[in-house]
């Protein structure tokens, strides 16, 4: 039946998911302290960003990055993966894709499936959720939209953000988001499976669902325990920062929820952080015994810290946070470029590593890729290292990473003339020994004019807070966002979703 599917690929895009026009919905805002707040955190976090951006005495070292190959220099079927064709409802940016994620099926890496945000508000969220499957390696791609999710597609939520793929060891697929109203208070985490290789979903469903002025949940990820030493073979973990407002305070904890029926049903919210911890980006890491660490940023006063904690009972109960290194980043001119950590383990060696746009090494105040490396199951971390080559002017920032079989996969987007320049470019470079040197940096597809990029915040250019990379021991799947001039003339947005294969 697979070979059969793959028929279905030859044309580029294609869209699986109809749509309808919703009715624009014209009722005035309520106040809701919990999403203002969260809102505020984020308003914040890039002020502090912009605060480094400053000249200052760096860390002495030497980059990670040499002069030998880093053994996946061979860039393949960069292509335009999918386009934003929902209807620009409600004031949103019509023809943006943003902030994607990328991942491949354990058992058959042929089939690859990434996902992100279509029609981008500028105050949070987007029209709705797409997706992009290939079954043939990366060669072909088709697309669809989240069905059932929001109003643009015949489901019941205004907007939807943060999208996430993991597959399971059954070879499921599995879409989350968060899905929230603009005019009321209703905030939810949902889930939507695939039992076909990623062709179609099913509807979503809610992980939680609350219609509190006083709690917003934000910044999800899903992760899938796919080992067969683990005593919780096949279930899975969402996690998510809760944003949650007691009179004029508000924190956001980590929480998970886990199921172990293929998302179908899930568990009461399970604290991972203290209840007055401000946490944001917490991502998940499944260990080989069936052991989940979490990795997160957590502001401390004036300070961003990169955290990790470790359940070895199933999410149950979690260890004391571990500093795996402080945050340093910097913002980039006009730019909303996220500044969270990235993470991910080794299912061959368990090696855990976590990236971020970092100042410490450069003494203009630009950012470089700093890697941690924890090799034992979360309880230490290495000292951050400085990942890509000394370029002057070149501000690198949203770093994504993978690793497979002892190799680590890294991309990030740059900017030159010290983050002035009106391109920006999706970069990759790799290492073959665990990440403790990385070969070449390349620069993957075409240059992205930020004049046709999609706006946050305001006017701040936006292609996500995050990218995506995924990998097998064989190569790496990267996707990111591109913008260009748009094919209707007038237009003010063009932004699509792009692909490449990086293999040895």
């Amino acid at each position: 039946m697979r070979a059969l599917r793959l028929l279905s690929l030859i044309i580029p895009v294609i869209a699986v998911t109809a749509f309808v026009q919703p009715a624009v919905t014209t009722a005035a805002p309520v106040q809701i302290p919990a999403r203002a707040a969260a809102e505020k955190a984020h308003l914040a976090f890039q002020q502090r960003m912009e605060a480094r951006r400053v000249a200052h005495a760096a860390v002495a070292t030497s980059p990670l990055a040499g002069q030998a190959a880093g053994g996946f220099d061979k860039i393949t079927n960069v292509q335009r993966a999918s386009r934003d064709t929902l209807p620009a409802i409600n004031g949103a940016e019509p023809d943006t894709q943003t902030e994607p994620d990328v991942a491949i099926d354990p058992n058959n890496p042929n089939v690859i499936v990434t996902t992100f945000q279509q029609g981008r508000y500028r105050d949070g969220g987007s029209v709705d959720l797409g997706y992009a499957v290939s079954q043939d390696g990366g060669q072909t791609w088709a697309a669809g939209n989240y069905p059932l999710l929001t109003i643009a597609v015949g489901g019941p939520f205004d907007r939807a953000s943060d999208a996430v793929v993991t597959f399971g060891g059954d070879g499921a697929v599995y879409l989350q988001t968060i899905a929230f109203n603009a005019n009321d208070p209703r905030s939810a985490v949902t889930v939507q499976r695939s039992d076909d290789g990623g062709l179609t979903f099913g509807p979503p469903v809610l992980v939680v669902d609350d219609n509190d002025i006083n709690i917003f949940h934000d910044k999800n990820w899903l992760v899938v325990d796919n080992s067969a030493a683990s005593p919780h073979q096949g279930r899975l973990y969402s996690v998510w920062s809760k944003f949650v407002t007691t009179g004029d305070v508000t924190h956001s904890p980590g929480i998970v929820s886990f199921s172990d029926d293929r998302g179908e049903h899930w568990s009461p919210q399970i604290p991972i952080s203290a209840p007055d911890a401000d946490t944001e980006g917490v991502l998940p890491m499944v260990q080989r015994d069936g052991s989940l660490t979490v990795v997160y940023d957590q502001v401390i006063g004036t300070a961003d810290v990169e955290n990790s904690q470790t359940s070895r009972d199933g999410g149950l109960t979690w260890s004391a946070p571990v500093t795996v290194g402080e945050f340093r980043g910097s913002g980039v001119p006009g730019m909303r470029t996220g500044g969270l950590p990235a993470a991910a383990i080794d299912p061959s060696t368990d090696r855990m590593y976590v990236t971020w746009q970092d100042t410490r090494f450069n003494p203009d105040g630009l950012n470089n890729i700093a890697l941690s490396v924890s090799r034992d199951g979360g309880r230490t971390w290495s000292a951050p290292a400085q990942v890509d080559p000394r370029v002057a002017g070149l501000d690198r920032f949203t770093p994504d990473v993978a690793a497979a079989a002892g190799a680590v996969h890294v991309t990030y987007r740059t900017r030159a003339q010290n983050g002035t320049a009106s391109t920006v470019d999706q970069n990759y470079i790799a290492s073959v020994d665990n990440g403790r040197t990385f070969g070449f940096e390349h620069t993957v597809g075409p240059a992205s004019p930020v004049q046709w990029a999609a706006l946050a915040s305001g006017t701040a250019i936006f292609y996500g807070d995050y990218m995506g990379v995924a990998a097998t021991p064989r190569f790496a799947a990267l996707v990111w966002n591109v913008s260009a001039r748009p094919p209707i003339t007038g237009q003010q947005f063009h932004q699509t979703t792009w692909t490449a294969i990086a293999s040895r």
